[in-house]
């Protein structure tokens, strides 16, 4: 199960057939259903252990307030944290079940959680630039309109924000993904073949490795000012593609433009009336200027942390932040916070 393939299914059937803490107890079994599916499907389908992972409702589990871009709080079924309600659980027996205590256990589904607030978000984008690309062609099929140049504006700076928002994204998943599966699995690894002569060492060795596995997905105590700001940066993501693709925004492309698809954005259907247009798709697009500008707020308070920060050791803000600036992504040009 280490190529957690399974992992990927298991989160795009929860995406796909909306299971929320609304109705969890009343679903788990089909959740259930859903994990178990998942895993016959991937890479692990043979594995003798698959069927001893299992899925809980957390306790006290409730529906989060997602803070959308406007600044308002509100409950909705696109937030980052809509399946933060489910544990996953491992059937263990003795004497595994002397390392693997339930609180090793419950901090392995804390991981579990924020890796699927990660994949939401990857999620999210990959269908944003569905939507974008398929704009564009619409776009250059109507190049003659009016607004043609309104339109070309405001869609350059939707792929723009995608590609910032993007980037982050991508590079968390790609930090987090090479830490867990190679750098702290392989030493932890090597501390079983050379660290570990009784049962005492054994609970040690893997101690340290669930504590490195917390800092690397920013789990610790001392990284929850970090873990609020990328918590919210993944928000963006969802909001982002909840702009373009959500059942609130949609209209209808019956007017005759080709540019509908993109007004999406918009809250109410496009009128006839050229000054109408022009003020829903302006109103709209001031929702996706709102996502802008919360996410390079909270990045702005991200390198404020990362300066505090340590520069030193294998995990943490300081190495996250080298590979999210690599060749010095965030100056000139792509520099932190610019606006347009």
């Amino acid at each position: 199960m280490e190529l957690a393939d399974w992992a990927d299914l298991f989160v795009m059937s929860l995406w796909n057939h909306r299971c929320y803490v609304t109705e969890a107890d009343q679903r788990l079994s089909e959740i259930q259903g859903l994990l178990e599916l998942s895993l016959q499907r991937s890479s692990c389908e043979r594995d003798l252990h698959k069927d001893q992972l299992f899925v809980y409702v957390k306790e006290h589990a409730v529906m989060p307030l997602s803070t959308f871009a406007t600044g308002t709080s509100t409950v909705v079924p696109h937030g980052v944290r809509s399946f933060s309600f489910i544990g996953l659980g491992y059937r263990v027996d003795w004497p595994i079940n002397i390392i693997l205590t339930p609180s090793a256990l419950k901090l392995y589904a804390d991981i579990f959680s924020f890796l699927i607030q990660v994949k939401l978000a990857a999620f999210s984008l990959a269908d944003v630039w569905c939507s974008l690309k398929d704009s564009m062609d619409l776009i250059s099929q109507n190049r003659h309109s009016i607004l043609h140049g309104l339109k070309i504006q405001h869609f350059h700076i939707l792929i723009k924000t995608r590609h910032q928002v993007n980037h982050f994204v991508s590079t968390l998943q790609q930090y987090v993904q090479s830490h867990l599966s190679y750098v702290s699995w392989c030493r932890f690894l090597e501390s079983l073949n050379h660290k570990v002569k009784d049962m005492m060492d054994l609970e040690t060795v893997h101690m340290t490795y669930l504590i490195d596995s917390l800092h690397i997905c920013f789990l610790s105590d001392e990284t929850r000012t970090v873990a609020s700001i990328i918590e919210s940066i993944l928000q963006c993501a969802l909001d982002f593609r909840f702009c373009l693709t959500g059942g609130t925004w949609e209209v209808k492309q019956d007017q005759g433009d080709a540019f509908s698809k993109l007004s999406k954005i918009n809250i109410t259907q496009i009128t006839e009336m050229k000054m109408g247009l022009l003020y829903k798709i302006i109103g709209g697009f001031a929702l996706v200027l709102a996502i802008k500008r919360a996410f390079d707020k909270n990045l702005k308070e991200l390198h404020l942390c990362y300066l505090k920060s340590p520069k030193h050791g294998e995990f943490g803000l300081s190495r996250f932040w080298g590979y999210l600036n690599y060749n010095e992504y965030y100056s000139d040009a792509n520099e932190i916070g610019k606006s347009w």
